[in-house]
């Protein structure tokens, strides 16, 4: 938990005028895609940004990551309106970029990486708090191996299907302001 009053604290920081913009800019919607094999937790995101004022605004993301960046690899962050790849820097549990947004106009971000897969494989969530607002929409995905053993989710998943070797996990939340991290116990490694 200090961990994330930490990076809280940093997102308040790193931006002087973040409690003016955040009024501003409403972060809304997120669809991720969650994938688990035998080496890797993948996670393929998409989030949605809408600026809400007449002005063009530059916008700093602090991207928490629930571990040590030496434990991630292949990151990419790409602006899907303008299909462009936006330059990250590297903080030790975390990446900074930043977005211009448009007036009155929503942008939509994909960010892609992958983490070593552990007993515990864990999403942040919660940092969604510091917007001030509840996302609109949340849709996430899991796709595992039929054969791994999941213990547990910290979210019950709506349903589950079999597609070919895999089970297919999925969740949908509305108006969701999430109070615990997304969690994924697995069996022995």
């Amino acid at each position: 938990m200090r961990k994330r009053t930490l990076i809280g604290f940093l997102i308040l920081l790193s931006f002087p005028a973040y409690l003016t913009a955040q009024s501003r800019i409403l972060f809304f919607e997120e669809h991720i895609d969650f994938k688990l094999d035998s080496k890797f937790f993948s996670i393929n995101g998409i989030y949605s940004f809408y600026n809400n004022s007449d002005d063009v605004i530059i916008k700093q993301i602090i991207f928490p990551f629930a571990v040590k960046i030496k434990l991630i690899d292949s990151i990419r962050v790409i602006d899907l309106n303008s299909r462009k790849m936006l330059n990250y820097n590297i903080l030790v549990d975390a990446i900074s970029f930043n977005l211009i947004l448009q007036p009155k106009d929503t942008l939509d971000v994909n960010i892609f990486y992958r983490q070593i897969v552990s007993i515990k494989n864990t999403y942040i969530l919660t940092t969604t708090q510091i917007w001030g607002n509840p996302l609109d929409k949340a849709v996430y995905t899991l796709t595992a191996p039929k054969g791994m053993a999941i213990n547990s989710f910290s979210y019950i998943p709506d349903s589950v299907k079999l597609i070919d070797n895999n089970r297919l996990y999925k969740w949908e939340k509305y108006h969701f302001s999430p109070k615990i991290d997304f969690d994924i116990i697995i069996g022995t490694l």
